[in-house]
């Protein structure tokens, strides 16, 4: 049976379910601690399962019974859900959309950095502790409650060192950013990188992530982000390793 996380031995199967996943081995737990109490209603487990129900979308480690599973993320309003398909059969009548790729770099390894237009590399300025705000409205700009609960949990996790972000600034506007945003014992998990329209196509960000990769794998760190079928050649260019995937279903209708 599938019930809110409230006792000792729920938790300790929500974070059994995670074990050992790459990404939500990192996310869902960190995300159980930091939010637990203030949002009791997004965590969830089963026998063998962990969900984390953010919006519309649900996370999930482990498996249960697709049947069940359907009737309960109906029932919360999910529209997605995102699973291993190796190990979980999906809500029964739900429908595959897409897969999400698992990409990374081993610990200790370093990649080469890759070219970039160097007059413009060296005309912006590197910021290791952007304000959150300012991150959160080139990352949103168009999506105020996204916007604003990305500033609240971003302020959470930095303040308990569970997450790094990194910008690249021309004047006081953000350029370029990208983050690990749930930070582990062994696993830290990267997101969120983007560049600004007019800069795209200049290698800023591709260099500016495999920094922060780099910084991250020296510290025996294993950073791991996800990425859409249409990143899969920018993230193999620069050198990660494809190590896995996941998928996401959408409910019908």
């Amino acid at each position: 049976m599938i019930a809110q996380v409230k006792t000792l031995r729920q938790k300790q199967r929500f974070l059994r379910a995670c074990r050992g996943k790459r990404c939500l081995g990192v996310t869902m737990p960190q995300a159980l601690e930091l939010f637990g109490k203030s949002q009791p209603g997004r965590f969830f487990a089963g026998p063998t399962l962990a969900l984390d129900i953010g919006g519309s979308t649900a996370w999930m480690a482990g498996h249960a019974n697709p049947d069940e599973l359907a009737s309960f993320l109906n029932f919360c309003g999910c529209k997605a859900v995102v699973l291993d398909e190796k190990e979980c059969p999906p809500p029964t009548s739900w429908n595959r959309a897409y897969t999400l790729f698992v990409f990374g770099l081993a610990p200790g390894r370093q990649l080469p950095e890759p070219a970039v237009d160097e007059t413009l590399w060296t005309s912006l300025t590197f910021d290791p502790v952007p304000p959150a705000g300012l991150v959160a409205r080139m990352l949103f700009p168009d999506r105020p409650a996204r916007r604003d609960d990305f500033y609240s949990e971003l302020c959470t996790k930095r303040a308990r060192g569970k997450a790094i972000v990194w910008a690249l600034k021309q004047g006081s506007t953000i350029a370029c950013t990208v983050g690990a945003y749930a930070i582990g014992r062994e696993q830290a998990y990267m997101a969120c990188g983007e560049t600004v329209e007019p800069l795209r196509g200049n290698g800023i960000g591709g260099r500016l992530i495999v920094r922060l990769a780099n910084t991250l794998s020296a510290q025996g760190l294993q950073p791991l982000f996800l990425c859409a079928p249409e990143r899969v050649h920018f993230y193999t260019r620069l050198g990660f390793e494809k190590l896995g995937e996941y998928a996401r279903y959408e409910a019908m209708g």
